[in-house]
């Protein structure tokens, strides 16, 4: 009796969460992780025989399954009870971190961005501009005394040295980020590094190119949120773990600034969008997220304009640099599809910075319009 109960019992169970997955609406994006979620495949009967539809099904069946964020945290906490170290590509550190694994690169991707940057910057030097490359270390290296004992990461210090040898003008920040990192210098639930952890690679770089010193008492500090909970969060799903502070980070004295968001899409008077803040994706309050290109104009008359080609790291950076140039154009390369060596001479930019995270630097594949504006031929 007792294992027809047990049997009853688990059939009622499949049977429920069916009828609750077929009674469940479809959600178009998942605001949790921040991605767009695999809606239910057209049926046909090549994409069946091509074995498209039963893959694009099993993507949608995981993507739609019902209270699907509360039993990933329910894995996470089983894992934990388990005594595991990690869960779906996030280490479990001390001091309430959870950490993104950084332990595959391939090797012979990022050799060839380097290349491809070392080309480039060497190119936009020759013609008077002030060019650097900054790759920011994840939290896995800096924080590495957080990681569980034994956890496999890549060499990060191996993948900058790397750069240093190849590229002219790299910045290597690690050493100025390492001094910190007793500090809130990267979130605990997110990838990103902090505003405090940018200001701190900002001043090291202020150093290389030799302008005076600068300290945090030079900005104007204010809290934008204390409820972040970021990507690794939302990988993790581990209720236990506190949520993050956005603090923002003006500079000191600066006047009104005009924010354009790709020629004239959205013209605004703030680098900080506030409506991510009522938002899942809290980090994108930092120049309203990721934009194909961003200008920046603070009135400073100099005669001096910056070129920041980026990832998301930037969006942080940027702040810091508000005083220090005429124009600001930030331009990410997942979205910008012209030649960028063209653009540096037609818009007559004097300083040029490259920045990226390194974990991100060794995935990307669209560098090559840096120098073309076009993807190679296949």
């Amino acid at each position: 009796m007792r294992a027809k109960i047990t049997v009853g019992i688990f059939i009622a169970l499949l049977f429920g969460l069916a009828v609750l997955n077929l009674a469940s609406p479809s959600q178009a994006f998942s605001e949790n992780e921040n991605r767009v979620l695999q809606r239910m495949p057209a049926f046909s009967v090549d994409a069946l025989l091509s074995g498209k539809f039963t893959a694009d099904f099993d993507k949608f069946i995981t993507d739609q399954f019902v209270f699907r964020d509360s039993w990933v945290g329910v894995k996470t906490l089983s894992e934990q009870a388990l005594l595991k170290h990690s869960s779906n590509g996030v280490y479990f550190a001390d001091d309430q971190y959870l950490i993104e694994m950084f332990d595959t690169v391939d090797h012979e991707q990022y050799e060839k961005n380097l290349n491809i940057l070392a080309e480039f910057s060497r190119r936009v030097q020759a013609q008077g501009v002030s060019a650097y490359t900054m790759l920011v270390p994840t939290s896995s290296m800096i924080l590495a005394d957080k990681l569980p004992a034994n956890a496999p990461e890549i060499d990060q210090r191996a993948l900058l040295n790397q750069a240093s040898e190849l590229i002219p003008g790299f910045v290597d920040v690690s050493a100025a980020l390492q001094q910190h990192n007793g500090e809130y210098i990267y979130y605990r639930t997110d990838h990103h590094w902090t505003s405090l952890g940018a200001f701190y690679a900002y001043a090291r770089w202020q150093e290389v190119i030799g302008l005076p010193g600068i300290s945090p008492e030079n900005y104007q500090q204010a809290i934008l949120s204390e409820e972040f909970l970021g990507t690794t969060y939302s990988k993790a799903n581990l209720y236990t773990i506190p949520p993050d502070t956005i603090t923002a980070f003006t500079p000191s004295g600066l006047g009104p600034v005009s924010v354009d968001y790709n020629n004239g899409e959205t013209v605004t008077d703030s680098i900080y969008e506030m409506s991510f803040l009522e938002k899942k994706d809290k980090y994108s309050v930092f120049f309203n997220a990721n934009q194909p290109i961003t200008r920046v104009t603070t009135g400073k008359q100099n005669g001096k304009k910056l070129l920041l080609i980026k990832d998301s790291y930037a969006n942080t950076f940027a702040q810091m640099v508000l005083n220090d140039y005429e124009e600001i154009v930030m331009i990410d390369l997942r979205y910008f599809k012209t030649s960028v060596y063209d653009f540096v001479l037609e818009n007559q930019i004097t300083d040029l910075l490259i920045l990226y995270n390194v974990k991100g630097f060794s995935q990307v594949t669209d560098l090559y319009y840096l120098t073309t504006g076009e993807a190679p031929a296949a």
